[in-house]
């Protein structure tokens, strides 16, 4: 099944392409699901421990709460969108592929750096 038959106008969508898509659907909510349900977990969990009774603090516990959050979004995020992938209905942000280009060529367009 190629990407352009799912997203094309022009052509209909088989039964086939139709049912990967709706699993990849399916899929992605799932891993959203999941991943969200952990982040707001976490987040309780982290707000109760601060409004509890006062009691020494150890940083590493902050840190690893963050680091937790950040692991589990980047993960949901690149399962979403490899799944998106897989039937060419990825989301691209144009505005940051195009920041890296701005930012190489504006040395050059105002004579380089000196």
């Amino acid at each position: 099944m190629s990407n352009s038959t799912i997203l094309s106008a022009s052509a209909p969508a088989s039964d086939a392409d139709v049912h990967q898509f709706r699993a990849v659907v399916v899929d992605m909510d799932a891993m959203a699901q999941s991943g969200f349900s952990k982040i707001s977990s976490i987040a309780r969990m982290a707000l109760a421990a601060l409004q509890g009774p006062p009691r020494p603090r150890e940083d590493s516990d902050i840190i690893n709460v963050l680091k937790a959050i950040w692991h589990i979004a980047d993960d949901i995020e690149n399962c979403i969108n490899s799944r998106a992938e897989d039937v060419g209905a990825n989301y691209i942000d144009e505005h940051s592929h195009r920041r890296p280009t701005a930012t190489t060529a504006a040395p050059a367009q105002e004579g380089g750096v000196k």
